[in-house]
């Protein structure tokens, strides 16, 4: 049935929102080019930029200086890092990282904490709120006045519009009403998201995802977390469930996993699983890899093959452009080496150059809730 009418209002939002994706991934650019590459009239470009301006979203870049006709110069135009700012936490079932940064996920402040599985999840989750209130205090005023929201990575399940974390694997195995306790203390919105769709959407915003609309990203350690990218969008299913990778099932009557079944490649191939081999520190993996020998390196070839075979299984399926690594234990150079070699024997169309390590490991234990603030809020 045809539509006898349009909301302009609606229209004018996804206009305004598709504009600041744009700005976002090739900016600066002028209006011209904005309304040339995007199809849209060079007035409505005129118009919601011209609000954005105002409004101090948008920022003026200067002039076109290798213009020498007539007319007029073009005039860049790109998103003001400053406009806002936000507080991004990332828990992990190690290491929890809170951090003060600018719209592009440029630090303020950053701390670290172990997450404490000692203490009940809402005392956590005050120690954190301490914790962002002091690095708030401790920036410059013009900062302090303009932080908007705070933004949490969390692994497992989440319901996004309720900000609640359903079941955060290896760190809380109870139901925690994560944005209500947190606004409470910080009186701020509070967003949440699954830390490694987090990750993705930085990706997306800032790294390879500007390149390649499809992709597959996976992330290792501690556990093994993954997602789906489709056209620049990340796929969730019906129930709010992304990728789950490291939950495929690859031994029968294997151990017992956080998530509760039995058998899945993160109880093989997690850090937790590698600690039984040696002990080492995550960022160390590469070293020790490189220094066994005997049946400790079998152990450890072992496991990069299983998870090869997980990779290559899943890509036979999803058949995504590309594959992005990602994760403490994917840092090494060796390790994505010794990976890349174990997927191209099982299928010589994963190589190199379709097996990429993320652009954004310097900033990976923040950037996520970053990206996720500024697509849900901002785009």
């Amino acid at each position: 049935m045809r539509q006898a009418g349009m909301n302009m209002g609606r229209v004018k939002q996804q206009n305004r929102s598709a504009i600041l994706n744009y700005i976002c991934e090739v900016g600066p650019v002028s209006r011209k080019d904005i309304a040339s590459d995007m199809g849209l009239t060079p007035a409505a470009v005129t118009q919601i930029t011209t609000q954005l301006l105002e409004e101090g979203i948008l920022v003026e870049q200067g002039t076109d200086q290798t213009h020498d006709g007539a007319g007029r110069r073009k005039v860049f135009l790109d998103i003001d890092d400053t406009y806002q700012y936000v507080y991004a936490v990332n828990i992990e079932a190690e290491i929890t990282t809170v951090a003060l940064c600018d719209l592009r996920g440029n630090l303020v402040e950053k701390q670290t904490m172990y997450t404490d599985h000692a203490k009940a999840p809402e005392h956590f989750l005050e120690d954190i709120a301490n914790s962002l209130l002091e690095m708030g205090r401790r920036a410059p005023a013009k900062i302090e006045r303009r932080i908007a929201a705070v933004t949490v990575g969390i692994p497992g399940l989440v319901d996004v519009e309720t900000g609640v974390s359903i079941h955060a694997y290896g760190v809380w195995e109870e139901v925690v009403e994560v944005s209500d306790l947190l606004h409470k203390q910080l009186g701020l919105p509070v967003f949440i998201e699954n830390n490694v769709d987090a990750f993705a959407r930085a990706e997306v915003l800032y790294g390879i995802g500007r390149k390649h609309d499809n992709f597959l990203l996976i992330k290792w350690g501690p556990g093994v977390g993954s997602t789906i990218v489709i056209d620049k969008q990340i796929y969730i299913g019906r129930h709010g469930k992304t990728a789950e990778l490291g939950h495929l099932i690859m031994e029968r009557h294997g151990e017992f996993c956080n998530c509760g079944r039995r058998g899945c490649l993160e109880t093989m191939v997690s850090y937790g699983a590698l600690q039984k081999i040696q002990k080492f520190a995550p960022e160390k993996f590469g070293e020790v890899y490189t220094k066994s020998k005997g049946a400790d390196r079998e152990k450890f070839d072992d496991v990069i093959d299983m998870f090869a075979r997980a990779i290559v299984n899943a890509t036979t399926i999803l058949a995504p452009d590309r594959i992005v690594l990602s994760g403490n234990l994917f840092r090494s150079e060796e390790i994505r080496k010794q990976m890349i070699e174990d997927c191209f024997e099982y299928d010589p169309n994963l190589h190199a150059g379709r097996i990429l390590y993320t652009e954004l490991s310097s900033c990976e234990d923040y950037i996520g809730p970053v990206a996720a603030y500024v697509q849900q809020v901002l785009f």
